[in-house]
């Protein structure tokens, strides 16, 4: 079974972000140097990583399986606002 993977923001100790965009948490033990439980653990405890990285879950990734009725709404309304605008669709 496929799951929704959560996207992560790592910041340093004084909360600048180190790596310019989300990453998974694959991503994250790659650039870290950190296992997945530890991502997951600091994740959720906003702990620190290494005693260097604090890792802040951001978002979800969508899934176009998962998650196709959201898909299908944003789909209508984008439909709504062309027509709205004179634009084709």
């Amino acid at each position: 079974m496929k799951r929704r993977m959560n996207l992560y923001k790592v910041v340093d100790q004084s909360g600048k972000q180190v790596f310019e965009d989300l990453l998974i948490a694959r991503q994250v033990t790659e650039k870290t140097g950190c296992t997945k439980n530890n991502v997951a653990q600091a994740a959720a405890n906003f702990a620190l990583v290494g005693k260097k990285y604090r890792i802040i879950p951001e978002d979800i990734k969508l899934s176009k399986r998962l998650d196709i009725v959201l898909l299908l709404e944003w789909d209508r309304v984008r439909r709504k606002i062309l027509q709205a605008a004179g634009r084709e669709v």
